[in-house]
């Protein structure tokens, strides 16, 4: 240290110093490098993850149409047109070619003037006898008719008048019952309207009242004592007025129901119904006079109803104050009163139905009125004048059918003959043009316009269905079926229109093509797209197997060893090697059937990498990744 400050007094030994201090330092620095380890290299690694596998086998090859029809005509003859050209869609039943058809045209011409002439022959023949076979059929099916309608309107005025008699004639059984329970009502209003005076009696004399209470119910009982005078009123009404009224209509009833029996025994016996039909009138002209008194009768009855209404529901509303509404005492009393009301609603009610069937007896006592009085005779008559005007006319008709002497057999032998001529050579005439019996291409035609039409003249693809043609090697050949699903791409159309279609085809024998055997698949398209023609190229990726959220690892992770398949996963930052029962596979993954579980972390292998040396001698920088 003596010697180093001696040295640093001068520039000369100042400069000495320096060099030492920087020889001290690197070889300071060069120790340590050598002593250090070198880093470890960190592990390259991939979560395990659920996910789809799908295994398949690409089919590549063109497209084809799946069919092809030839076509020819069923005559010789020279083409006379074509429609079409090679490569042409046409349709189910277009018109494709023509043969010359004009000795097949005079030929159908002739058949059907021959045709004609046997028609007119024939109907000459029985024109006459079809005439007066066709008056007879139409008399006897109008006087038939005639007949039937005449029946079912005496049918239809018999049911009507049964329905209508039996109707009117229950009428006065109920009218009776009604108005009995009517008048009684009347008596039970009377009693329910004691009830609660009595019920309002005993609160009086059970001495817990308040005032408020007392006064609350003095009321009730006032609006109560009201009831009385229209419920007097309605009972005289209904003895003095309804119960006369009642009477009266009843023998009317009684004497309608007689001149109905009257009625029916002249009609069941087929003796004059005249008096019936009077005694019947008269009847019913009493009735209308006692139905229009009852129906005033039971009006004037049921008017002091509704007064008897009011006071009861008046009575209702003081015992229901802020008073007597908490009063158990009166709880009875209130239901007594809803029943009034109850019982008077019921009589409104009854009263208003009896009337109801009062007018509805009416209506039916009209209907049977008309059939009394002369519908259901005037009816019978009609159908006796329908029988006689048939027995004429039919006979008429019958006399007129002569006997024709011509042979209808032999004329309508020609008629069929002729028909048969015309039909063979229509026939012969449409087998000229040559039609489509379905959709397609026109794949090539034999023969030009003017030559004879060679056989077959034309061959027709079916593009309707395209067919995937293409080959697979030994090793991918018995992994396919019939009927497996495959996604399919054409070149010509773009990766991004992708069809679907099925194994439809394979090759049982293997066709060596350069030395290697392939087979044959044909792969049927299911909806082509409409831009795929018949000779472009294209793929089938057929789907062999496939497995959906399943544990999967990359195919780098899995390592070979003497037969062995592993994959290393990483454990306490090392690399463990495990063993892996795997599944399917693809180009990218692996299933996992067995040994990992999801989240592990499985060890890639590490990517190779060089060291670029320094301009002017060494190695310097980091590392370069070259890849795997």
């Amino acid at each position: 240290m003596t010697v180093l400050r001696g040295l640093v007094t001068t520039w000369p030994g100042r400069l000495l110093a320096l060099a030492l201090v920087v020889a001290v330092g690197g070889g300071a620095l060069f120790a340590s490098r050598a002593n250090s380890q070198p880093p470890k290299q960190e592990l390259r690694t991939q979560a395990v993850t659920k996910g789809s596998v799908t295994q398949s086998v690409a089919v590549s090859g063109s497209v084809a149409a799946s069919g092809q029809t030839k076509l020819a005509f069923k005559t010789n003859g020279k083409v006379s047109a074509l429609y079409v050209a090679v490569g042409q869609q046409v349709t189910a039943g277009q018109a494709l070619a023509l043969i010359d058809a004009t000795d097949l045209q005079s030929a159908l011409q002739q058949a059907q003037q021959n045709l004609k002439n046997a028609q007119l022959s024939y109907q000459k023949t029985v024109q006459s006898a079809s005439d007066a076979q066709r008056s007879l059929e139409q008399t006897q099916q109008s006087t038939q008719n005639d007949i039937a309608t005449a029946q079912q309107n005496l049918a239809k005025i018999k049911t009507n008048y049964a329905t209508a008699k039996a109707n009117a004639l229950s009428f006065g059984t109920t009218l009776y019952t009604d108005l009995g329970s009517y008048q009684n009502g009347l008596g039970t209003l009377k009693a329910q309207i004691d009830i609660v005076l009595n019920d309002i009696d005993n609160a009086f004399r059970s001495g817990s009242l308040s005032m408020n209470e007392q006064s609350d119910l003095r009321n009730a009982q006032n609006s109560m004592n009201s009831a009385y005078a229209p419920l007097s009123s309605a009972q005289n009404l209904a003895g003095s007025v309804l119960k006369p009224s009642t009477d009266e209509l009843q023998h009317s009833l009684d004497d309608i129901g007689a001149a109905i029996a009257e009625f029916d025994s002249a009609l069941a016996s087929g003796s004059d119904t005249s008096r019936a039909s009077a005694d019947f009138q008269q009847a019913m002209s009493e009735y209308t006079l006692a139905s229009s008194k009852i129906s005033g009768a039971i009006d004037s009855v049921n008017s002091p109803l509704s007064s008897i209404s009011s006071s009861v529901t008046s009575s209702q509303g003081n015992l229901n104050t802020a008073n007597t509404r908490t009063d158990t005492n009166l709880a009875k009393t209130r239901t007594d009163l809803a029943s009034i009301l109850t019982s008077v609603t019921s009589e409104q009610q009854l009263a208003s139905s009896t009337k109801s069937k009062i007018n509805q007896a009416g209506t039916a006592l009209q209907t049977v009125n008309d059939a009394v009085t002369g519908s259901i005779a005037n009816a019978q008559a009609n159908i006796d004048a329908a029988v006689l005007r048939a027995q004429q006319s039919v006979q008429s008709a019958q006399t007129t059918v002569a006997n024709q002497p011509l042979n209808l057999a032999t004329a309508q032998t020609s008629v069929d003959n002729a028909a048969t001529a015309v039909q063979t050579a229509q026939t012969n005439l449409d087998a000229a043009t040559l039609t489509a019996p379905s959709s397609g291409v026109v794949a090539s035609i034999a023969s030009a316009v003017g030559e004879n039409a060679a056989s077959p003249l034309l061959v027709l693809a079916n593009t309707s269905s395209l067919v995937l043609h293409g080959t697979v090697g030994e090793a991918d050949v018995a992994k396919l079926k019939l009927g497996l699903v495959a996604n399919v791409t054409v070149d010509a159309v773009g990766s991004g229109t992708r069809m679907t279609g099925r194994i439809t085809s394979l090759d049982p024998v293997a066709t060596i093509q350069q030395g290697v055997p392939v087979y044959g698949v044909d792969v049927t398209i299911d909806l082509p797209n409409v831009s795929v023609k018949p000779g472009m190229t294209g793929t089938a990726n057929v789907i062999i197997a496939s497995r959906q959220a399943v544990l999967v690892v990359p195919n780098l992770a899995i390592r070979s060893a003497s037969g062995r398949r592993y994959v290393q996963i990483l454990k306490d930052g090392e690399a463990v090697d495990t063993d892996v029962t795997f599944g399917i596979a693809n180009d990218t993954v692996t299933e996992v059937a067995s040994g990992l579980a999801e989240g592990d972390l499985v060890v890639l292998p590490q990517s190779r990498v060089t060291t670029t040396p320094r301009p002017g001698g060494g190695f310097g920088g980091g590392p370069q990744v070259i890849g795997r």
